[in-house]
């Protein structure tokens, strides 16, 4: 009974540890990137010994992946409510908002969506597959609930979409910095928006 209670004991100090360590390590992730950041940088700003982080994580690039992915499971997990939606600007609203809450997770989610590291690209690939996937599925839910002119199936506007999502993720790469990312990232929802609109209601007025 006694060593059960032992090993509860033991495993929520190393998870209370992890957890530390993690949010530390994205605090210097966001802010520096992959490149930037160091394993000195993260224990002689946040107090963690290395010996600490290295019997917890492998590896910078097993720091790094594990970030980037809680980032990831964190945006999913909290719009999962915009899964059925049929009104774009309230996905949009909820999507801003829950990059505006967490700043770094945006700059940690971003980096891997606009750019890959051939050391560990695979596994950047396969968290960056996820987070598109469940952007297209919102998509997807909101031109299921649109009637669409003669000849253009979901699967062409969906191919439009994801162009047109590439070519405004690299004019954000070419204007993001360390420190203008805030206002590159918020033009890049504005624009997103526009684009959206104009994918699913065209540029010409309506007549009644």
């Amino acid at each position: 009974m006694m060593k059960g209670v032992n090993d509860m004991k033991k495993a929520l100090k190393t998870e209370i540890t992890k957890e530390k360590i993690l949010k530390a390590s994205e605090e210097e992730f966001a802010l520096y990137g992959f490149d930037g950041a160091t394993i000195n940088q993260i224990c002689q700003k946040h107090g963690i010994s290395k010996g600490l982080i290295y019997h917890n994580f492998r590896s910078k690039e097993e720091l790094y992946l594990c970030c980037v992915e809680t980032a990831v499971n964190s945006f999913i997990s909290n719009m999962k409510n915009c899964e059925c939606v049929t009104d774009f600007k309230f996905y949009l609203k909820e999507r801003y908002a829950f990059f505006e809450a967490h700043p770094n997770y945006s700059r940690l989610i971003f980096a891997v969506v606009l750019t890959d590291n051939e050391d560990f690209s695979d596994k950047l690939s396969n968290i960056k597959t996820r987070f598109d996937d469940f952007n297209k599925k919102i998509y997807m839910s909101l031109i299921e609930n649109i009637r669409l002119r003669d000849g253009v199936s979901a699967d062409d506007a969906l191919d439009y979409y994801s162009l047109l999502q590439d070519m405004l993720n690299s004019s954000l790469l070419l204007e993001k910095s360390p420190d203008n990312f805030d206002n590159a990232f918020s033009n890049h929802e504005k624009r997103l928006e526009k684009i959206l609109d104009i994918i699913l209601y065209g540029i010409a007025e309506q007549e009644d």
